[in-house]
């Protein structure tokens, strides 16, 4: 383990495939990411892609491996919602990542270590059956940017401005 005690994670939320096992399913999606559940973030919502979404977001979490929040089996969740109209919106599936797997150093380019790493995660329904494909960005950032943060633990960048 690195001696950074903390290290910031700017998720890219990109997309994801196969969530519908309808062909003509008619759906608009969103994503709700968290590592304290307390402090949810929530995508936009994709009305295009039904089973397959896009939605391009980001967002910014604080770890800090001292925290009780953080452990060896400390994980982000994201869970992906189906829009409906007139009644609650309906939880399609989510992905528990384990922290330590997003924190580690990307690939190697010219002697360099780059913090930067595209992963694909399975969409599990609440029975724990897969149901599609969720593709994520992850960047490690430098621990002089949480000064920018301040004591927030995450940050939507639309809250940026």
């Amino acid at each position: 383990m690195s001696s950074v005690k903390t290290t910031i994670l700017e998720v890219n939320l990109v997309s994801a495939q196969q969530l519908s096992e309808k062909k003509s399913s008619k759906m608009k999606t969103y994503v709700v990411a968290y590592i304290d559940s307390k402090k949810k973030h929530f995508s936009r919502v994709d009305k295009d892609g039904d089973g397959n979404p896009t939605w391009n977001d980001k967002f910014f979490f604080v770890i800090d491996r001292d925290s009780e929040l953080f452990t060896s089996t400390s994980s982000m969740v994201l869970e992906i919602y189906k829009v409906r109209r007139f009644k609650k919106d309906k939880r399609i599936g989510s992905a528990n990542v384990l922290l330590e797997d997003l924190m580690q150093k990307g690939c190697s380019s010219n002697n360099e270590t780059l913090g930067h790493r595209f992963m694909a995660f399975h969409v599990r329904r609440s029975s724990g059956n897969p149901q599609g494909i969720l593709n994520i960005g992850v960047v490690t950032l430098q621990q002089t940017f949480s000064r920018f943060l301040g004591s927030k633990t995450s940050l939507d960048y639309r809250n940026l401005s």
